[in-house]
Parts: structure tokens; sequence; C-alpha cells
């Protein structure tokens, strides 16, 4: 038998421009079969984009037969082509199902889909992988081409939950044209769903640009955006991308929303909306129901009253500063002339006076009403109780849940399972990743822990008063009642979650507790199926679990 001969790619410059006939085989007179291809890969598997073309090149020493088969939706180009305004059609010598018996095949892929492209080849003597048949020795090698098509954006708009644009992939809106686009009319404040329908080239993201929004991109597959400021505004476009690696070609798209959007004075009251916060600069925001065009001298029309019985403090304290925020005109953020503590309860109320809308309305009285008050906390280490850090490759990936600083006990060693724990990038409430809890239909085990690094490695909780907090999301088949998590030294906590609403992140806060310094022990998550023994798949998020200081007065 004949060994395979191995060419590197110094050959490949020269594939595009040559003819079958100035290429002679290599190191003398025997059999071998081997190709090349313009991928450069020894592989047999290719990814390309449609209208693309692959060159193929049979460099078999001394076969008796070579044949290069096509399937349809691809097309031979002769040895001299370029790309014109026209594409490759001037070059094209063949359309497939076809059949050449040069050695170099510049292929064309015209249609989207999986294509198999067949080199046959014979030959007198033995070679790798031939079989001898009818007095010759045959070799069948074949090339799998996955073709993409071209990205073809596709949405739909919804004006309270009612369809009022649908593009398809077949749609193509101009520019030009907008005179003529449909437009919808809505009142300031009111808003408009966008929602991506694209399926057509596989692709991997999305940006959406707006125009006249409270949100000028996003990245997400549905975006929710408000309109405050009146006028009239073409709604803007979506552009969907295919991102180049090794199983998918690069490809982007750039579609325009074909829809002219008018809003108009809303005939809805002006209003105070959501929760009124405290942030960490202990400045107290709130939302109104449309952007502001006017706030000055209001200062006196607030009154902040704050409360905290255990100090025996109780009195309004004065607003010095109110201000339209700078990056949300819907936001206005109000400056206290003392301090406050997340200790204490806080009320804002407000009476009508010279806040007003840019669609001319003015702000209603409101209140009192209680402020959500800001607070740190004492799990502060990096990316810790986020699961941020990612599996660094030590150990069994299965078995520390695909994350660093954690060790799921119950886990499988395996792709195999249980994997009852498992890091996870693609839904999360903050930062890179979150933990996903899954079991399979059977339900949850007796006990599925998750442990947590020694405490004493990260950062030590001192005494002092907490609020234990961590946000979950449960999956909306989710029956379960509890989950707990402990410092195995110390403290305990366990969420009741029976009652949590599914389907959303929701952050669960247990009332104050007291600890002592807490330097040494682990920080673990414990599921078990006491009272929660359900036959079925149970699915979780967590996010985040931590300490709530407590600032006292």
């Amino acid at each position: 038998m004949k060994k395979i001969l191995i060419l590197t790619g110094i050959i490949l410059a020269s594939l595009l421009s040559c003819n079958e006939d100035d290429y002679e085989a290599p190191y003398g007179d025997y059999s071998s079969f081997n190709w090349l291809t313009t991928e450069n890969s020894e592989e047999t598997d290719y990814v390309i984009p449609i209208n693309g073309f692959i060159g193929f090149y049979d460099l078999s020493n001394n076969p008796l037969s070579n044949s290069w088969e096509i399937p349809e939706g691809t097309s031979f180009l002769n040895n001299k082509f370029t790309s014109g305004a026209n594409g490759y059609s001037e070059f094209i010598t063949s359309n497939g199902p076809s059949s050449s018996s040069q050695k170099q095949a510049n292929i064309l892929f015209t249609t989207p889909g999986i294509k198999e492209i067949v080199l046959n080849s014979t030959f007198k003597d033995s070679v790798t992988d031939g079989v001898f048949l009818d007095g010759v020795w045959k070799v069948e090698k074949k090339f799998t081409v996955d073709v993409f098509a071209d990205i073809n954006p596709a949405f739909k708009v919804l004006k309270g939950g009612v369809e009022i644009l649908s593009i398809t992939e077949n749609d193509m809106p101009l520019a030009g044209n907008s005179a003529s686009w449909p437009t919808v009319s809505i009142e300031a404040g009111e808003e408009l769903t966008f929602v991506d329908l694209t399926t057509v080239g596989r692709p991997d993201t999305r940006t959406w640009t707006f125009n006249g929004g409270n949100k000028a991109s996003t990245n997400t597959e549905t975006a929710v955006v408000g309109y405050f400021a009146l006028g009239t505004f073409k709604a803007g476009s979506l552009t969907v991308k295919r991102n180049n690696s090794a199983t998918k070609p690069a490809g982007e798209t750039v579609k325009l929303i074909p829809l002219n959007i008018q809003v108009v004075p809303s005939s809805q009251p002006f209003v105070q909306v959501g929760q009124i916060n405290e942030n960490a600069s202990e400045v107290i925001s709130f939302k109104v129901s449309g952007q502001v065009q006017t706030l000055s001298g209001q200062e006196g029309n607030f009154a902040v009253h704050v409360t905290n019985a255990t100090a025996g403090f109780d009195k309004n304290i004065a607003v010095v500063s109110a201000k339209i925020n700078s990056s949300d005109l819907t936001q206005i953020d109000l400056t206290l002339g003392e301090p406050i503590f997340n200790s204490d309860i806080v009320t804002v109320q407000y009476t009508a006076g010279n806040i007003v809308s840019v669609d001319t309305r003015v702000l209603e009285s409101f209140g009192p009403v209680n402020v959500g008050m800001h607070f740190e906390g004492a799990m502060n280490v990096a990316g810790f109780t986020g699961y941020e850090q990612e599996w660094g490759g030590s150990g069994n990936q299965f078995r520390k849940a695909n994350t660093e600083g954690y060790f799921a006990q119950h886990n499988g060693t395996s792709e195999a399972g249980p994997l009852y724990y498992w890091r996870d990038t693609s839904f999360k409430k903050e930062g890179n990743s979150s933990m996903k809890f899954e079991t399979d239909a059977s339900g949850i085990p007796s006990l599925a822990r998750l442990q947590g690094s020694s405490f004493s490695s990260l950062s030590p909780v001192t005494a002092g008063s907490y609020i234990p907090a961590v946000w979950i999301y449960l999956d909306s088949g989710n029956t379960m009642s509890s989950i707990q998590y402990n410092f195995t030294t110390d403290a305990s906590f366990v969420f009741d979650i029976s009652t949590t609403t599914r389907g959303q992140w929701v952050r669960l806060k247990l009332p104050v507790v007291t600890l002592p310094d807490i330097n040494s022990g682990r920080l673990d998550l414990n599921i078990s199926n006491s009272g929660q023994a359900d036959a079925r798949v149970q699915k979780l998020w967590l996010d985040s679990f931590d300490l709530l200081i407590i600032e006292t007065r």
C-alpha cells in the first residue's frame, strides 16, 4: 500500500490562477490519494455563506481517473473567474447536479443547506482508504459543506399587545418610501413593543436602534420602548448578525422598521409611578408618567418624613434640591438637608405645584409614599455569591458546577449527571452569570448541596445586624417550598418560596438577624426534598446571596 501524500498550504496561493495542465504531480511514479481546498483545512466539513465558493484540488499521484460530483444548488466555475458586478454568473461552466474530471474544481454555492461534494478516483496501485473493485483501486471522499443563507430580518411591532406591523423575511423597506409607511399615533408615555422574529441565516445577535423613544438601542430579543417627547419619528432599524466561528461564517443585515410614530399629548394624568428609592448617595428618586419639561423651585412642595422608633427620631427633613435626572427625563431626584439611614422609615409626599411634562401636564399631588432604602451587602467578595467565576480547568468541572469557589457534592462527574447545580451565563439577574438548580423528572433528592469555599479565605462577617437576601427566578412549573443557605459554623437561613411569584426575578428577604463574627466555615446552599418531594422537574436560578447591612441611627 502506498502512503498518502500530505501537502502544506504553500501551494494554495497559486491554485485559483493556474490551469490543470500547469500542475505536475510531485515525488515520482507512485500512486497516492490526496486533496487540498482553499479553506486550508485537513477537515472535510466546511461552513460558507451563500454565493461563496471553495476551490477543491485533487493532489492524487498517478490516478487512472478522477471525478468531482456536485449536487443541486452548486455550480462549477472556470479557473479564470473573478468577482464582478454580476457575481460569478459569467464564469459558471455547469450547474449541479454535474461532474468534472478536472483536477481543480472551483465550486460556487448558490442555495442554502447541507451540500455534499464527492471526489471519486481510481488507481492502478493500492492507496490508503482504497477499495479494490473491478480490477482497480477506488476511493471516494465526501466533503460536507454547510451553506448559510443570507441573514434576513423579520420582526413585529405591537401597541397595547395588539400587532400593528409585521415584517417578514421577504420585505425590504426602503428609506425613500418612508412617506408611505404606516403611522401609529400614541400618547406621550405610552409604549411600543418590538419583537425580533429572525431565523433565516441562523443569526447570533441583534441590535435595535430607535428614534424618539426612551432608549436609543438594545440587543434584547423583545424591546419595550416608551415615548414621551411630542413629535413624529421614524421608528428605527434592526441589525441582525452572525458572528464568525468554526461553525458559522460571519454575516450581517440591517433592515429599517417601516413605521412612523406620532407622539401626541397624553389624555392621562401626570402622576408619580412605581417605587420611590434611596441610592447609595442618599438621593431619593422617583419616576413620573412622562418626561419633565419644567421643574423649578419645588423643594418646598415636598415633605420627607423620617421616623426611627429605636433611636426615638421622628421629624420632617428638608429637601434642599429637586431636579430632573440628567440621563432620564422621567425621573426626579431629591437631595435632603440631613442624613438618613436604612433603619429609618422614610416617606415622601408632594403637593401639586409647577412640575410640568413636555406635553404640558402638571404633576398631581401624591403620598405619603414609603421609600425603598438602600442597603450595602456584607458579602462583598467579588463574584463569589454571584457565581461569576468560570471553572478554571482544575478539578472535575461537573462536581465544581462549572464555577470556581464551589463544590456540588451530589452532582455527577460527567455530562450524564445528575447535574443539580450548574453555572449559567445565559440567564442572570446581576453580573455575568447565575447558579441554575435543576432536577430530572424524579424531583429533588434527599439532599443536593452546593458547598462554598472556606469563608475564612474570603471575607469575614463582623458581628452585627443583617437582612439575609437572595435573588431567585422560579420556573413556571416549579412547585418547591424552600431553599436554605447556611454558614457551617454559625447560622442558617431558610427562605420560604412557596408563594414566590414564578416566571420573574424576585428578591427574597428574611427578617433582621443578629450574627456574631463569622470568620471560619463554609457558605453552603442546601436543597432537600423534605416537604417538597414532588416527582417532577424542578428548576430555578439563584443570584447574589447577601447579608444586607443595617445602618443604625
